[in-house]
């Protein structure tokens, strides 16, 4: 491990990509102690312009967008982690034993995940959110339900190429368990391409989040969220454009720089793996 992240911190990427993601947490985890008005206090007149007392204006009703901005972070980072997250410990084990074990099993899941891979993501959480009311626990299975048959599939097809090889069929004929096959020669193996689509999907539920809420199916107004200033604020952008690029910006921040971070990182394991087979 150690040789891993001394050859991905080699790299300038990614150490910028990893001081840019810091920065976007520290904003939303710290930024609501450190904002100087409520989220919700009307401070002024509607889309008054950059002043000390207001760094980015005041939003559509006159409440402090550099608050809000602070505040707005949290939730969309934390659904987004989540989610994610969960996807992969959910579909991760499954795609592995569906690789291993093959049969009725695998085909049975890939037809299921077949059918909620042509699902259009967006659409499909549209209508689940219609069909139950808005809620951070609809969205968060929701993004869960959408990541975990793309993940698997990827998963069983590395697991499928990686079972061929002959120190896996040897550890079968050993005797070896299941489970030991899984932690001991497959799953070392497909880390470098876990790592790298774990980047993808954050990305894809920090977008999938930030799109909900700007149609206003996220948190309820007058709840601070950076999908939500966008939305709400879309009436002045020509006043003040900066109240719809701050939350724009450090969304996008975040994206790009945790996909060159997590890509540098799978890129260092099979570095790494490769220096210590030689």
């Amino acid at each position: 491990m150690l040789r891993t992240l001394r050859l991905m911190f080699s790299n300038r990427a990614a150490w910028t990509s990893l001081l840019l993601i810091i920065a976007v947490v520290c904003v939303a985890t710290i930024g609501p102690w450190l904002a100087p008005y409520a989220y919700d206090e009307i401070v002024g007149p509607p889309f008054s312009q950059l002043s000390r007392d207001h760094i980015l204006g005041t939003d559509f009703l006159g409440r402090d967008a550099f608050s809000r901005f602070l505040t707005g972070g949290e939730t969309i980072l934390m659904i987004a982690v989540l989610a994610t997250t969960l996807a992969f410990i959910i579909a991760v084990p499954i795609g592995i034993l569906s690789g291993l074990r093959r049969g009725s099993f695998d085909h049975a899941l890939v037809a299921l995940s077949d059918i909620v891979y042509a699902l259009p993501p967006a659409i499909f959480l549209l209508v689940l959110l219609a069909a139950t009311g808005p809620s951070l626990t609809t969205v968060i299975f929701g993004i869960v339900f959408i990541h975990v048959p793309r993940v698997l599939r990827i998963v069983r097809l590395i697991t499928i190429d990686i079972s061929r090889n002959e120190y896996v069929e040897a550890a079968f004929v050993r005797g070896e368990s299941w489970l030991a096959v899984c932690l001991k020669d497959i799953l070392p193996n497909i880390l470098p391409p876990i790592f790298a689509d774990y980047g993808v999907r954050l990305c894809g539920s920090i977008i999938l989040y930030a799109s909900l809420s700007y149609l206003g199916l996220g948190l309820p107004p007058p709840a601070a969220d950076w999908g939500m200033m966008i939305s709400e604020n879309r009436l002045g952008i020509t006043i003040s454009p900066w109240l719809a690029v701050a939350p724009a910006a450090a969304i996008a921040i975040f994206s790009v720089a945790v996909n060159v971070l997590t890509d540098n990182f799978a890129r260092s394991i099979g570095h790494s793996k490769r220096q210590g087979n030689a």
